[in-house]
């Protein structure tokens, strides 16, 4: 039979892998758009997608 403690040790360890997956999506997600959001600033040749972004920022 498993004991209480192994029933712990094996909570905490799903909830901190539980967080670092979070993190990791949450991570891929931003990099994601930075990356459209550069691409699109090269393509056209100005910051004017990046100040766009920030300006829809800042309404929110």
């Amino acid at each position: 039979m498993v004991d209480f403690t192994a029933y712990v040790i094996i909570s905490i360890v799903t909830l901190c892998f539980g967080l670092l997956v979070s993190f990791q999506v949450a991570h891929i997600m931003y990099v994601r758009r930075l990356t459209h959001l550069a691409k699109r600033c090269v393509d056209t040749g100005t910051i004017a997608p990046l100040l766009v972004e920030i300006e829809l920022a800042e309404k929110k």
